[in-house]
């Protein structure tokens, strides 16, 4: 069994462009809150939250890359960990999203269900753009 050091609350924003702000979505992004995901991060680590799952509507299952901004914009207003989500298509996505915002961490799920980018070849490129990975 694994030994964790800590555990933290995760909160999942699933978050949507809708006109000059990006909004929380719920039911696989169909239904827009009006709740502003900027905002909604920070009350969330006000709140207690230990980590951050945000995933951009707009961009998940697209595999054209992450949404830069959005990652950018939460990643400057919390200070808790970010795991990105929704867009990546290949390795210089990952790589992208680790240079360019202050996330953590990377999520995907596609390139990997249908075997588009082996998970040990994702970590060398990254080890070899000098970009951490466990």
């Amino acid at each position: 069994s694994k030994k964790f050091v800590s555990q933290c609350i995760v909160v999942a924003i699933d978050a949507k462009k809708n006109a000059n702000k990006w909004e929380i979505f719920t039911h696989g992004g169909r239904n827009n809150t009006g709740i502003d995901a900027i905002e909604f991060a920070k009350k969330m680590e006000d709140s207690g939250a230990g980590e951050l799952l945000v995933t951009s509507m707009d961009r998940d299952g697209t595999q054209v890359r992450y949404d830069i901004d959005l990652m950018s914009k939460i990643s400057s207003t919390v200070n808790i960990p970010i795991i990105a989500s929704g867009g990546a298509g290949g390795a210089q996505h990952f790589a992208e999203v680790f240079e360019y915002t202050g996330v953590d961490a990377a999520l995907a799920a596609s390139i990997f269900h249908f075997g588009e980018v082996p998970i040990p070849q994702l970590k060398n490129e990254l080890r070899t753009k000098g970009i951490p990975v466990r």
